[in-house]
C-alpha cells in the first residue's frame, strides 16, 4: 500500500509547480519533502521532475536526480526517474534542495518564478502533503564582487551558515518548526519538454595534495584529518595534478563560530597578477571566487550546489574560541558524460600530449551545454560549440549535446534574422558573425553524421540568417556595417573596442565581412542542394559569385599579392586571406603564395608584422585553408604554437595568446579533432558520413596509432614508416565503405581490414 504522510495539503498551479509563500525574492534556497509510508516495495514509481531554477532529488537522504538540464524559457526541460530502486519498506522520504540565485546566478540559467514540480503518483506535487523550508543559512552573493577585474558571469559563490541551515530536510521525522505546507507557484508558462541529455557525471576523483601552507602540519590534509587550534588564521593551498570540473565537498567538525573560504582558480599569479608556468607555487598567489562557510561546532558537510572549475584550491580558516577539524575533502567530478572511443598515439609524444589535452578541455568545458569557458563565463557561444562539437564527433561519437546547440542558437531570433552569439543565456550578447558559424554547424552536421531531418529542419531559420545581411551591401557589392557586434578574433579587437576589427573602409564595405557572408551562402547553397529548394540553392550560388566579383574587384592587393580587409586597401589581416583561400575567392594559384605570405616560418600560426595575427581560436579556419589549398603536410609547422604551450605546464588550453584570462577554453582544442582527421586522415569520404576517406598526413612521424569515431562505428588506423615504406593497417565497419589516399593514388577498402604497404615518399 502507498499513503503521503504529511500536515495540510498542499497543492499546486495547473501545471502541477510549488513554492514556499515567501521565495518571490532571490537568492534563495527551499528545501521540499514529501513523507511515503509503504507496506510493499512498487516493482516502478516513475516520476518526472523539474524546478526553476535548479534541483537535486533526493529519496532516503541519497541523491537521485539533479536538473532541470539548461534550456530555454520556451523548451524548459524535465528528467523522468523510477524511484522504486531507491525505496525501501516503512517511511521513506522524497526530498529536493531547490535554489534560485537570480540575477546573481550563471548567466545561462533562465528562470520565471522559483518552484518545484514533479508528477506521478502518488507524490505527484499537484497533490496534497508536500512540505517546504527556506533555507535561512544558505545565501549566495555576487561573483562580480569578488571578480570585479574581468568579465565573469559563471559560478555564484555561496555562503553556509551552519547554526542557521536546514539540515534535516531528510530524516525520516521532522521537528514543525520552519517547515510549512507547499503553495502553488506563481502561474507561468514554461513549455515542457523531456530532457534529450543523458544525466551528468558525478564521479570521485583525486583532492589533490596541498602544496603550500601556513604551518607544517596542516601539509597532510586531505589525506588524513587535521585539527586547526582555536584563535588561529590558517591556510592550505591544495594543487590538482589536471584542471577539473567537480563538486566539492568538506567536512568539518568542531569549532563553532570559525570562519572557512574555500577559494577556486585555474591557475596562480604573481606579485604584478601574472600568469607563467602553471606548476609554480613558490609565493605566487590564487585570484578567483570563494565559497564561505560558518561551523556551528557540529560535524558537518560544506557542498555548494553548484559546480566548480579549478586546478588549485586554497582553504582559509579563521576559528575563534574552539579548534576546527578539517575532517575530508572530496571532489566529484561533473560534465557531460561523453565515451571516449577516439585515441591517438604516436612516435612524437609531444604530439600525443597535445591531444590528450584538447580532450581534457573539451569534458571540462562540456555540460549540459557546451561553454565557451567553465569557469569564467559558462555560456555556450556559437563560434566555440562548432569547434567543439567537431572534436565531440570524432572521439566520442555523440551527437546529442551538438543537437542540442543547433536547436538552441535557431531558436533565439534578433531583428529579423540573426541570433544571440551565447544561448541559452539571460543577457542580450548578439554576435551577429556568429550566425555565420551556426550555418557551419549545419555544414558540419551533414557531413558528419547520418540524420537528415534536423538541417532540413533549420533551413527556413537558415535563410532567414543569410537574408539579413543583403540591406546592408554598400554600392560596390560589399557588406556594410549592421548594428551589432561583429566579432571575428580577440586579435586586434577590444571588449570596449568592437568596431577596430573588422575594417568597415570609407565607404562603409568590409571585405572580410563579404567574404564571410560567401562562405555562409556557399555552405546555404550546398544544403538547399541536399535538403531544400533547388532554385535557392542557384540563388544562393549566385550571389556567392557577386560577392567573390565584389572582393576581387575592390580588395585584391596586386602589390602585395594579398587581400585587403577594406577596399581602401589599409587594414590587412591574415583572417581575410584565410577566408579567402578557404573560399575560392583567390585562384589555385594565388592561393599557395597567399599562404606562404600570411604565417611566419618557423613561428606556428603567427602572422608577419603589419597584419592581424590569429588566436588559437581563428587557427582552425587557418588550417582549413592550408588543407583546402592542398598543404595538409603543413599542419606540423602550425602545431607549433601549440608545443611552444607545453612548456607551461598547461592541463587544459587557455583562451588567448600571451597573457589570458582563462586556462580553460574548448575553443582553443581543435588539435584533438585535427589530429584524428588530418594528421591519421579519417574523415567523412561523402555526406552523412555515408563512405570514409582516409588520407593521412604523416609528416616526420615513425608510427602513429589513432581511433575515430564515426555513426558507423569506430575506424582505426595503424601506420609504420620504415625503410622507405609505409605500412597501414586500417579496420573499419563493414557498413562503411571507404578508401584510401596516399600520394596522390586512391585505394579501395576492400575488406574491413585491410593492410597496404607502400612507398612512404
Amino acid at each position: 500500500m502507498l499513503a503521503f504522510c504529511g500536515a495540510a495539503p498542499g497543492a499546486g498551479d495547473a501545471q502541477g509547480w510549488i513554492t514556499h509563500p515567501e521565495a518571490s525574492a532571490t537568492p534563495v534556497v527551499l528545501h521540499f519533502r514529501r513523507e511515503l509510508d509503504l507496506d510493499d516495495l512498487p516493482e516502478t514509481l516513475r516520476i518526472t521532475v523539474t524546478a526553476d531554477n535548479r534541483f537535486v532529488l533526493y529519496v532516503n537522504g541519497k541523491p537521485v536526480a539533479r536538473g532541470p538540464s539548461t534550456g530555454t524559457l520556451e523548451r524548459w526541460r524535465t528528467s523522468a526517474l523510477d524511484l522504486a530502486p531507491h525505496l525501501a519498506k516503512g517511511r521513506n522520504v522524497v526530498a529536493a534542495v531547490v535554489w534560485n540565485f537570480g540575477d546573481i546566478a550563471p548567466a545561462h540559467q533562465q528562470s520565471v518564478a522559483t518552484g518545484l514540480r514533479v508528477t506521478g503518483d502518488p507524490i505527484a506535487t499537484s497533490q496534497p502533503g508536500w512540505r517546504v523550508r527556506r533555507d535561512a543559512g544558505h545565501g549566495a552573493s555576487d561573483g562580480k564582487k569578488q571578480i570585479p577585474w574581468t568579465y565573469y558571469v559563471a559560478s555564484t559563490p555561496e555562503v553556509i551558515d551552519a547554526a542557521d541551515a536546514t539540515w534535516d530536510r531528510d530524516d525520516p521525522e521532522i521537528s514543525a518548526a520552519g517547515w510549512v505546507d507547499a503553495v502553488p507557484a506563481p502561474a507561468a508558462v514554461r513549455p515542457l519538454i523531456d530532457d534529450p541529455l543523458p544525466p551528468q557525471t558525478f564521479a570521485p576523483a583525486e583532492p589533490g595534495v596541498v602544496v603550500r601552507s601556513s604551518s607544517p602540519g596542516l601539509g597532510a590534509f586531505p589525506a588524513v584529518p587535521i585539527t586547526i587550534p582555536a584563535h588561529t588564521v590558517a591556510k592550505l593551498l591544495i594543487r590538482r595534478d589536471a584542471m577539473i570540473s567537480a563538486y566539492p565537498e568538506l567536512d568539518v567538525d568542531g569549532g563553532r563560530g570559525a570562519r572557512i573560504e574555500m577559494q577556486y582558480g585555474e591557475a596562480l599569479y604573481d606579485s604584478a597578477n601574472l600568469k607563467a608556468d602553471r606548476d609554480l607555487v613558490g609565493d605566487r598567489k590564487l585570484r578567483g571566487f570563494h565559497d564561505t562557510f560558518i561551523a556551528d561546532g557540529q560535524p558537518r558537510t560544506f557542498a555548494p550546489l553548484w559546480w566548480r572549475t579549478f586546478r588549485f584550491v586554497e582553504i582559509a580558516v579563521t576559528t575563534r574560541s574552539r579548534p576546527l577539524t578539517l575532517r575530508a575533502l572530496r571532489v566529484h567530478e561533473t560534465g557531460y558524460p561523453f565515451e571516449q572511443v577516439g585515441s591517438f598515439r604516436s612516435s612524437d609524444a609531444e604530439l600525443d600530449r597535445i591531444w590528450d589535452i584538447g580532450w581534457r578541455t573539451l569534458r571540462v568545458d562540456a555540460h549540459e551545454t557546451f561553454m565557451d569557458s567553465s569557469y569564467w563565463e559558462q555560456l555556450q557561444y556559437t563560434g566555440d560549440t562548432r569547434l567543439q562539437m567537431l572534436i565531440s564527433y570524432a572521439v566520442s561519437g555523440d551527437s546529442r549535446l551538438a543537437r542540442q546547440a543547433i536547436d538552441a542558437f535557431a531558436e533565439s531570433d534578433v531583428d529579423g534574422g540573426v541570433q544571440q552569439g551565447a544561448y541559452p543565456s539571460r543577457l542580450n550578447n548578439i554576435i551577429a558573425t556568429f550566425s555565420f558559424a551556426w550555418i557551419g554547424m549545419l555544414a558540419d552536421w551533414s557531413q558528419e553524421q547520418p540524420d537528415r531531418e534536423l538541417p532540413a529542419r533549420h533551413l527556413p531559420r537558415m535563410r532567414r540568417v543569410l537574408a539579413y545581411f543583403e540591406p546592408f551591401l554598400n554600392g560596390r557589392g560589399l557588406v556594410g556595417k549592421n548594428p551589432h557586434w561583429n566579432f571575428i578574433d580577440w586579435s586586434g579587437q577590444r571588449w570596449d573596442d568592437r568596431d577596430s576589427f573588422p575594417s568597415w573602409g570609407q565607404d562603409n564595405g568590409s571585405c572580410l565581412m563579404t567574404a564571410l557572408w560567401l562562405g555562409a551562402l556557399r555552405q546555404g547553397a550546398a544544403l538547399e542542394a541536399d535538403l531544400g529548394d533547388r532554385a535557392r540553392a542557384a540563388e544562393y550560388t549566385a550571389s556567392a559569385e557577386k560577392a567573390r566579383t565584389a572582393i576581387r574587384a575592390n580588395c585584391w592587393d596586386e602589390s602585395r599579392g594579398l587581400f585587403a580587409d577594406d577596399a581602401v586597401k589599409q587594414v590587412f589581416s591574415q583572417h581575410m586571406n584565410v577566408f579567402a583561400v578557404l573560399y575560392d575567392i583567390a585562384t589555385r594559384e594565388e592561393a599557395h603564395a597567399i599562404l606562404d605570405r600570411i604565417v611566419k616560418p618557423g613561428a606556428g600560426i603567427d602572422a608577419p608584422e603589419g597584419m592581424y595575427a590569429p588566436t588559437y581560436y581563428f587557427a582552425w579556419y587557418l588550417v582549413r585553408a592550408f588543407e583546402h589549398a592542398g598543404h595538409g603536410e603543413r599542419y606540423f609547422d602550425l602545431l607549433r604554437t601549440w608545443r611552444d604551450l607545453l612548456a607551461f605546464n598547461y592541463t587544459t588550453w587557455p583562451e588567448s595568446r600571451g597573457e589570458t584570462r582563462s586556462d580553460t577554453h574548448a575553443w582553443s582544442a581543435h588539435p584533438t579533432a585535427d589530429l584524428l582527421g588530418l594528421v591519421a586522415g579519417i574523415r567523412p569520404g561523402a555526406t552523412g558520413y555515408a563512405r570514409v576517406r582516409i588520407a593521412p598526413n604523416l609528416g616526420s612521424l615513425e608510427w602513429l596509432e589513432a581511433t575515430a569515431a564515426t555513426p558507423r562505428g569506430p575506424v582505426r588506423v595503424r601506420y609504420r614508416v620504415a625503410n622507405g615504406m609505409l605500412n597501414a593497417d586500417i579496420d573499419r565497419p563493414a557498413a562503411l565503405p571507404g578508401e584510401f589516399h596516399w600520394r596522390g593514388k586512391v585505394y579501395p577498402l576492400s575488406q574491413p581490414r585491410t593492410f597496404f604497404t607502400l612507398p612512404a615518399y
